[in-house]
């Protein structure tokens, strides 16, 4: 019995000392855990350091480490290249916006002179192309300033309906032109936010300017107290694809050739900036987008 004795002894010593090691490694990988997070969520180039002596553990701690180090320097490339592209659209807007205004300057000009009915309308279309191409510098150069990090807008106590009511105004024109009719729905009560006026006019025109450029001939903008602003329409020729991607950087359908893809880009980063969300949705050919601002007394 002696024997038997011994036996359990030593395996109530072996339960014992697995039981501590089981604890350590657990305490070691929630150590590991929680300053992976830390390294994570900060801007520091530590890596992941741990007390303990099991080699396993270690080996952990190491391929994590070795991970930690390609992330960074991936999210460094990345970074890297984000600025130098916003350097290069910065440049480019401002070296198309020089000789652009030139241009116009100078068709201004001829348009005074007599002229046949031919170059009359070469002209016109001269102009028509140049005012889209100071749009899109425009739009390039715009972009490039509201992702600076230094870009800071001044906010204030803005009337929503104020400033949704002056932006259809200003497209009037160019919704007739398109025989697009608008049904609008508007509160009598004002809907007030804190955001920069000129931005939240900016977005407003860039969504109603999406919607013409998409509309089967119909828009309906309304307008909520809680502070969701939806610009709907029959857009057939879109695909659930497409849509998903019309806040992406750039992109563009096959029908908007003149568009450089960042209208839907501007107005994602303002609403975003003003902590607001702003989604698509495409159910039976119609597409709606959603701004959702927060409302102040």
């Amino acid at each position: 019995m002696v024997w038997l004795s011994v036996v359990c002894a030593v395996c109530v010593v072996i339960i014992v000392i697995l039981v501590v090691k089981i604890i350590l490694m657990k305490r070691d990988i929630n150590a590991i855990a929680t300053d992976f997070n830390e390294k994570l969520n900060s801007d520091t180039n530590t890596l992941v350091t741990i007390s303990g002596s099991d080699k396993s553990v270690h080996r952990l701690a190491a391929d994590i480490n070795k991970s930690l180090k390609e992330l960074r320097r991936q999210k460094l490339k990345f970074e890297q290249g984000d600025t130098e592209l916003k350097n290069a659209i910065t440049n480019i807007s401002h070296d198309l916006r020089t000789p652009l205004t030139a241009i116009s300057g100078y068709l201004d000009l001829l348009e005074r002179e007599q002229k046949s009915e031919d170059v009359e309308r070469y002209l016109g279309i001269i102009k028509n192309r140049t005012e889209a191409l100071k749009q899109l510098a425009d739009e390039l150069f715009k972009y490039s300033v509201i992702t600076s990090p230094d870009y800071d807008a001044p906010k204030e106590r803005v009337s929503v309906n104020a400033v949704l009511e002056e932006s259809i105004v200003a497209y009037y024109a160019a919704l007739q032109q398109k025989g697009i009719a608008p049904e609008i729905n508007i509160p009598e009560e004002a809907v007030y936010c804190t955001a920069n006026r000129a931005a939240l006019s900016r977005i407003f025109s860039n969504l109603i300017g999406n919607a013409i450029k998409y509309s089967d001939g119909d828009l309906n903008i309304t307008l909520t107290g809680d502070g969701q602003i939806t610009f709907s329409n029959t857009a057939s020729q879109l695909t659930e694809v497409q849509v998903s991607r019309l806040f992406d950087r750039f992109y563009t359908v096959e029908n908007a050739r003149k568009s450089t893809g960042l209208g839907l880009s501007i107005a994602k980063v303002l609403v975003e900036q003003m902590d607001g969300t702003i989604s698509a949705n495409y159910n039976h050919n119609t597409l709606s987008i959603s701004i959702y601002l927060l409302v102040i007394s």
